[in-house]
């Protein structure tokens, strides 16, 4: 059965193609038309109504694609029409693509202010994007307009509200409770607005009012206490709180309320012990207690403290909830806060387990692998995700990266390629994240043009991609190819992050390789003052640029150091035999 909503806008439409068809017979009158421009407009009105039509039965039939398309073919036959505009602002909105949608509403309203659906939609799109002031003056005008209709002013209040017009809000806010009488939604928000005017006696009056219409409802009771609570007044929470229990003590949002009020008055013990009692109530929903859990592992990550009694409240949740896996994801979440990642692993596995479909289980699963350097493990698990979500480009990422970092570059190389063809077009960060990996498996293969080429294309997506940005210019330095291009490119970057130690050393091999060796000795410095720990290609790069700059007994001193790190770093970059031969020579060499 369809709503009166949808029932008026098709007889505005019957409606408006009838007035459309008048229009047209009384035109055929016109002498200022030859006989020509009359069928000309003829065949143009029959296309638009052919199409629009054909467009609004497709749709009726969930047959979007193509309701979509033929909406288009009408606005081309008529470009002026609101309907067909509102219709695809519609569809745009769906496609997630809201600029295009404010476009075509704002024209569809411009064309026909009075019209109910095109102002309130438009107004709706205005505040999703941050335009609460344009929001209210069209729920203003149309207020005005339609003085019967309470979702108008209900719509005008919220708009005042988030415009800080609290005031106004509530004035709208009577209006509609005079037309439609007094209602609980109506006194919550009434509630809400003086609460934000700092008027608590107004504010609590709206309160004791629900409580007064509607003694049966708890929840007003509890309000009644949260509201003394939060303003301080602890004696009056407490009273408010205990004449709830008279009605329903083990009500699961009562516990949760009197544990927050002992935990202020210093009872930690008998907070935690409400707080227990709440979760563990079999009337409390599962997503509420998720919530609850939520922010109490935000407050155990803060504090510090508890959080053993954090595991204690998970295994008995878990317990009751065991098909729950965002209950198992949250836990791992602790488990992973305090060190433990093989037990998070086994919950977050269970999640996985439970449902396959969710992507955040199967990344953060994968994360941990990646951490733990379980790269066998990485490219087992996302072949496993790939089976359920074989769309999603993150999987071939982290792939890649596993492959990568057991040197198995053509391995990497092809799942790279395979990702990158998942990405939606519009992802354009994504897409150049994918050709950054691509340049620099390239350049691990000694491929150079690819790897420049893959770079080129990783920066035509995302220009601010900072670390293609520190590769490409890096490795342009030591090529010595197009310095000045590198140099823009690792300035970009030091932009972006000038405390980041990598950078900084590429910014100063840069200019050592342009013969810059006082601002080379600038950077570096920068580079090993950021540095956590010593690493010996940034003091083999010190060495050299002290060396340019005459110092050569501190530049053997930096060789030194730089080779006895080296010595201990699995993975170094540098040439332990050519800093041998520095040392032993005290002179630089070109590597």
């Amino acid at each position: 059965m369809q709503n009166n909503g949808e029932l008026m806008r098709k007889i505005g439409y019957i409606i408006s193609f009838i007035f459309t068809i008048v229009l047209c017979s009384c035109s055929t009158g016109k002498k200022s038309l030859t006989r020509e421009d009359e069928i000309a407009l003829d065949m143009q009105q029959r296309k638009f109504n052919y199409f629009f039509l054909e467009g609004v039965r497709q749709k009726q039939l969930n047959n979007h694609d193509a309701a979509f398309d033929l909406y288009r073919k009408a606005l081309s036959a008529d470009t002026a029409n609101a309907q067909v505009r509102y219709e695809l602002a519609n569809y745009y909105l769906r496609l997630g693509r809201p600029v295009v949608a404010l476009d075509y509403l704002e024209r569809a309203y411009n064309k026909d202010k009075k019209n109910f659906w095109y102002a309130m939609t438009l107004a709706g799109l205005y505040q999703n994007l941050n335009r609460d002031e344009d929001a209210v003056n069209i729920y203003r005008s149309m207020a005005d307009i339609y003085p019967g209709k309470p979702e108008i002013n209900y719509a005008l209040s919220d708009a005042y509200s988030k415009t800080g017009e609290y005031r106004s809000a509530i004035d709208a806010l009577n209006l509609l409770e005079e037309n439609i009488g007094m209602m609980q939604e109506i006194s919550i928000e009434k509630f809400k607005n003086y609460y934000a005017l700092e008027e608590p006696d107004s504010a609590f009056m709206e309160i004791r009012n629900l409580i007064s219409n509607y003694p049966t409802l708890i929840e007003y009771k509890i309000l009644l206490g949260d509201l003394y609570l939060n303003m301080g007044m602890l004696e009056e929470a407490n009273a408010a709180y205990e004449e709830a229990m008279k009605d329903e003590p083990d009500n699961a949002y009562l516990l949760l309320s009197r544990s927050d009020y002992f935990n202020r008055i210093g009872d930690i013990a008998a907070s935690n012990a409400l707080l227990t009692s709440a979760l563990t109530n079999e009337k409390l929903d599962v997503q509420t207690k998720e919530k609850l859990l939520t922010n109490y592992l935000q407050t155990l990550i803060q504090k510090k403290e508890s959080l053993e009694h954090g595991d204690s409240l998970f295994t008995i949740v878990i317990e009751q909830h065991p098909q729950e896996p965002s209950l198992k994801d949250l836990y791992s979440e602790l488990l992973i806060f305090t060190d433990r990642p093989e037990l998070a692993r086994e919950q977050i596995s269970y999640a996985v387990d439970l449902n396959p479909n969710e992507k955040k289980y199967w990344l953060r699963l994968i994360g941990l692998d990646i951490n733990d350097k379980k790269y066998d493990n990485v490219i087992k698990e996302t072949n496993r995700a790939m089976e359920y979500l074989p769309s999603l480009p993150e999987l071939y990422l982290y792939q890649g990266v596993a492959y990568s970092l057991q040197n198995k570059s053509d391995e990497a190389l092809k799942v790279y390629k395979e990702g990158i063809d998942k990405i939606e077009k519009n992802n354009v960060k994504m897409i150049s994240v994918f050709w950054g990996q691509i340049g620099d498996i390239y350049h691990k293969k000694g491929n150079i043009p690819e790897a420049y080429f893959a770079y080129d294309e990783a920066l035509k997506y995302d220009d601010k991609n900072i670390s293609v940005l520190n590769n490409y210019s890096y490795f342009l330095s030591l090529d010595k190819s197009d310095l000045s291009k590198a140099e823009r490119m690792a300035a970009q970057a030091v932009k972006v992050e000038p405390d980041n130690a990598t950078f900084l050393d590429t910014y100063a091999w840069i200019f050592f390789q342009q013969g810059n060796y006082s601002l080379a000795k600038f950077y570096i410095e920068s580079a090993l003052e950021k540095e956590i720990e010593e690493n010996a290609e940034m003091l083999d790069h010190y060495g050299d640029i002290l060396f340019k700059l005459g110092e050569e007994e501190k530049a053997l001193e930096q060789w030194e150091k730089a080779y006895d790190v080296a010595k201990d770093e699995k993975d170094s970059n540098v040439d332990l035999k050519l800093i041998k031969k520095k040392i032993a020579n005290k002179k630089y060499y070109e590597k």
